[in-house]
């Protein structure tokens, strides 16, 4: 024997959406409902030194919110990290130790040091937070 469960919405209750959902290190631009009606629309905006991706606005449709953008995290060149790698910014007056998702960072060896053979890439994309650091070692001098 087999049983079939049929849910059906109450007269007028068709297509409401709870909440919006939370997103991480983002708001949403208007006051919070307990319910929305079909066809409501609400922005989202992300903190400070962080990036929207995704749409900037979310549906409710069939009492289902539409994906909600994600934000972003920005990287920091940290003063610590670049000195345990012997790398500098390559531009050296610049002192912009913040790049946001999708920035490119340039570094150089630090004077007295050359690239490691097996370091990353001396050109660097942000990437949600995350930078991968090159690395220099110590110039060895030849002796004649």
């Amino acid at each position: 024997m087999a049983f079939f469960v049929m849910v059906i919405g109450l007269p007028g209750e068709g297509g409401k959406c709870g909440p919006p959902p939370d997103i991480e290190n983002g708001d949403i631009l208007s006051f919070q409902l307990k319910q929305y009606p079909q066809g409501a629309m609400l922005k989202y905006k992300c903190a400070s030194f962080y990036i929207l991706k995704g749409p900037e606005q979310i549906t409710c449709t069939d009492g289902q919110w539409t994906n909600p953008p994600v934000c972003l995290a920005a990287c920091t060149a940290s003063e610590e990290d670049m000195d345990r790698n012997n790398i500098e910014l390559r531009w050296r007056g610049e002192r912009k130790l913040y790049s946001t998702s999708g920035d490119f960072i340039e570094f150089d060896c630090k004077i007295g040091y050359v690239q490691d053979p097996a370091s990353s890439p001396f050109r660097v994309q942000c990437m949600d937070g995350t930078l991968e650091y090159p690395r220099c070692n110590k110039e060895k001098w030849m002796k004649w």
